[in-house]
């Protein structure tokens, strides 16, 4: 061990002749916990919140969509999962499930008003799951039966609006081939997502239900949604797939004509405004590393000032500038690890009690959400950590070089 590092173990971060830390050396430690835990809360907050966000828009809109395409824009155009597309599927490696979706504009009505509205039938597995986390009145039947054909779930706007409890019957108009086709639909449960956009659009049923509506077979929809085992490679999952579908439509293995979208495409708007949150937490990480930087080295020209009698008596004794400065800067790291773990231990504990218990309210017609996400990634929470570590320890670097301005023969004897 060095004598440096020796000296500044044992030296107290308290001023001489006084008990406790001094005021600088307190406000020091502060000032570095409370940045570390802006930064944290910061981080973990907008994860939270993208990640929310982007399930959300997962849930109503498939990560990659199949669309067939007609060559009669009057005729409506279905698609059947056959097994070649279930093979171009797999073989691209790319994709976790498939699942047929028949989506059909409709009008609902009860006795005093009414309401357009897009049925969604989806097959049991992950569009269900999704609506299943979000119904707050009810329950959706687990097995889509002839029983339970017509039982939907309609959002909390749509029955709001309509004053809708689960169990009413009602009656919904479809416009199909030039008729009107009517079927009576139960509302079997009331899902919320807070998303208002897609909430007051879309109604959840049986794929049976829409299929029967458009006289299809157990085979046919109008889309087939595709899940990615990897949410951050949904445009080169799709890219591959429209390649693995060209290939196979040049040889003569697929018929017909089909379009892909990804849902980056489709709800580009709200990605799009997710990215702008990446620029809000690196304006504010920069500034909390100015406050704590600032404050770091007006404490350590104070305890460079409340020592100016050891200074002399080291220089006397032999010590050069360059020892005595690795001296201050060791005090200087022992204020910043405190700070940090501090700073730690209070902003961990306080992210767990909000991701548990939700305590922070957000008003969800502005944001999205009723509450404030929160999403701890230890990954980054460490990186942050030896971030501010390193930043803090070249920051002192300047400041110790006031040691080299101060004389022996008057400091020993400075009051």
């Amino acid at each position: 061990m060095s004598y440096e590092l020796f000296i500044a173990r044992r030296l107290r971060l308290n001023r001489e002749g006084r008990r406790g830390l001094s005021t600088s050396i307190v406000i020091a430690i502060a000032g570095i916990a409370l940045a570390i835990m802006i930064m944290m809360a910061s981080l973990c907050i907008v994860l939270g919140f993208k990640d929310e966000i982007r399930n959300k828009v997962m849930g109503f809109d498939s990560h990659v969509t199949i669309h067939p395409e007609s060559s009669d824009y009057d005729e409506e155009a279905y698609l059947t999962l056959t097994p070649e597309l279930t093979d171009i599927i797999k073989r691209t490696g790319e994709f976790t499930s498939a699942s047929l979706v028949l989506q059909q504009t409709g009008v609902i009505k009860t006795e005093d008003n009414f309401q357009a509205v897009i049925v969604k039938g989806i097959e049991a597995g992950d569009g269900f799951d999704f609506v299943r986390d979000n119904i707050v009145e009810g329950s959706l039947p687990e097995s889509d039966t002839a029983e339970n054909r017509n039982k939907v779930a309609v959002s909390q706007t749509t029955a709001r609006a309509l004053q809708l409890h689960p169990g009413d019957r009602i009656y919904a108009y479809f416009f199909i081939d030039g008729a009107v086709k009517t079927r009576r639909i139960e509302v079997a449960a009331i899902y919320d997502t807070h998303f208002g956009d897609y909430d007051k659009l879309y109604i959840f049923a049986p794929l049976s239900f829409t299929q029967s509506i458009c006289g299809t077979d157990s085979l046919s929809g109008n889309r087939l949604e595709l899940k990615t085992a990897d949410t951050y490679r949904i445009n080169e999952a799709a890219m591959h797939l429209q390649e693995a579908m060209m290939d196979s439509a040049e040889n003569g293995h697929l018929q017909g004509m089909y379009s892909i979208s990804s849902v980056l495409d489709t709800a580009m708007m709200y990605f799009n405004w997710l990215e702008l949150l990446d620029t809000n937490v690196a304006v504010i990480l920069i500034l909390m590393m100015i406050v704590a930087g600032f404050t770091l080295i007006s404490s350590l020209f104070i305890i460079i000032l409340e020592r100016v009698n050891m200074i002399g008596i080291l220089k006397a004794l032999g010590a050069t500038n360059g020892e005595i400065r690795r001296i201050f800067i060791y005090m200087a790291q022992k204020i910043v690890i405190r700070g940090m773990i501090i700073g730690d231990i209070t902003g961990i504990t306080l992210l767990l009690l909000q991701q548990h218990y939700r305590i922070l309210p957000l008003n969800p017609d502005s944001y999205y959400l009723n509450y404030v996400p929160v999403e701890i990634n230890w990954p980054y929470i460490i990186l942050l950590n030896i971030g501010v570590f390193v930043i803090s320890g070249l920051t002192i670097i300047v400041p110790s070089h006031a040691v080299s301005s101060i004389s022996p023969c008057r400091t020993i004897r400075y009051e």
